[in-house]
Parts: C-alpha cells; structure tokens; sequence
C-alpha cells in the first residue's frame, strides 16, 4: 500500500513538473530572444546571443518606450480605480437592495454578456466621435469602466456578506455608502483583489479599441507599439521581444504579490 502511495506521489509531482516546464518555456524563450538577432528568433535557437543592447537601441531609438509603458499604466490603473467603484456598488445595490425589477435589469445584463465585443465596436466608435474624445485616454478608459462579468462576479460573493451586519451598522447611525466603504469592502479584500487583477489584465492587454481610437504616438499603449514593429516586410524580433518582456513585468508582478488574495477571491473569502 505504502509502495502504490509513493509511486503515485512521484507520477503526481512528475506530471506538474512537465506542466510547470510548458508554463515557463514561453517565458525562458521570450527572455533569450531578447539577446538574439531576428534570424536566429525565426530559427528557434535556445542558445543566448549577445544581441541585447543592439536590440534595445533599435527599441529605444524608434519608440518611446518608457511613454508607452506610462500610457499603458495610467489607463489600467485609471480603469481599475473607477472600475471597482462602479462595479462594486452596482453588484451591491443589486444583491442587497430589493425591488421588483431588480432581477429582471440583472437579467438583461447578463444577456448582455452574449453579445461579442466586435458587435459595439463600431456604435462606441461614433459615440466616441460624437462627444469629441477620438485620441483622448478617456475614450479607451470609459468603456471599460463598466464590466458586467465583474458586476456579477462581485454579486455572487456579496451573497455571502451577512444582511444583519448591515443592519446593525444602519441601527447605529451609518450611512449606505459608509456601509459600503467601511465595513463590506474591508470584509471583502480578497474579492476586490481578484477584479482588479481582471480589470487590470483586460485593459492591459487591450489592442483593437486603443488601436480605434488613439492617433498620437504620445498617447500609444505597449500592444500598439508591439503591433507596429511587425512590418510588411521585416520585423525586429529582438526588439519586440523586449517590449512584450516590459509589457510582462508588471503582469507577473501582480499575481506573485497577489495570488493569495486572487484565490481567496476566487472562492469568496470573507474576512
């Protein structure tokens, strides 16, 4: 018995070794191309070359890196600020406050959900136009303020907040949105953690709508700049090796400091 546990503990840890490995291979290439010439990108050769400073020079002479990274940062940072604003206090008025209609405005939210994100481009887009803010950071941060994935998100783990804390708050004097801001969001860190991770990954990563509505090189965001060093002809893979490198650190940043709270949030840890 002891001999069949050992043998399945060594197969266990050798399968999430071979996963770990498929993981960080992407990663161990992406930094290696760094220091290689495009040939030798194209070639899949896994040997470091001595290309890094060559390839950053190319980068940093024809873009402006450090102005990229800053756009890209500011209007992630902008959408998760708002973002948790007005998504938590939409889930909350949702599951807490009741009316008739409530389930039925949920609802049409949800159905919302269907509809693919090319089908609003184009309305956006005129929108946009229309109120004059084309080539504004405004235009790429007001639709993604609102997310109904994280509406819901944010529902389901309010179901877990007792309604009698709520109550005895209201009995001492406390005021909705005190409610809200002192007691539910404190309580429920873990969960807030895991939208803004989202939040932040999706308007990070954003290309086609930043690609719509920006025009300024100063105003560029880190995928657009990628995007426009793959020419119809050549392309500097040794350069933008290095730009999807500065456009990873911050992503592995956040989960390495936050992935306790992003599972937490995940399975509707309440504190």
């Amino acid at each position: 018995m002891r001999r069949t546990h050992t043998i399945s503990y060594f197969i266990i840890r050798f399968i999430l070794l071979i996963g770990a490995f498929v993981s960080i291979f992407p990663f161990i290439w992406m930094i290696i191309g760094t220091t290689q010439n495009p040939n030798d990108v194209v070639r899949g050769v896994l040997k470091p070359g001595a290309e890094f400073l060559s390839n950053w020079n190319k980068v940093n002479s024809s873009y402006s890196v450090f102005t990229f990274f800053m756009n890209s940062f500011v209007i992630a940072f902008t959408t998760v600020a708002g973002g948790l604003v007005i998504n938590g206090l939409a889930a909350f008025g949702f599951e807490k406050y009741r009316s008739r209609k409530r389930e039925a405005f949920f609802n049409i939210l949800l159905v919302s959900m269907i509809l693919p994100q090319m089908a609003i481009v184009i309305p956006l887009f005129r929108q946009m136009a229309f109120f004059n803010l084309l080539n504004t950071r405004i235009a790429i941060i007001l639709p993604s303020l609102v997310s109904v994935f994280i509406i819901f998100f944010l529902r389901q783990n309010f179901k877990m907040f007792p309604t009698e804390i709520m109550e005895a708050a209201r009995v001492d004097g406390a005021g909705e949105l005190s409610i809200f801001l002192r007691i539910v969001v404190p309580s429920m860190k873990a969960t807030f953690a895991s939208a803004s991770i989202y939040l932040f990954l999706g308007q990070w990563n954003s290309y086609l709508w930043p690609l719509m509505t920006i025009l300024s090189d100063a105003k560029k965001t880190l995928p657009i700049a990628m995007s426009s060093m793959m020419r119809a002809y050549t392309i500097e893979y040794g350069g933008l090796m290095i730009l999807v490198c500065i456009s990873t650190l911050p992503i592995l940043v956040l989960f390495l400091t936050m992935q306790r709270q992003f599972v937490a949030g995940l399975l509707g840890s309440i504190k």
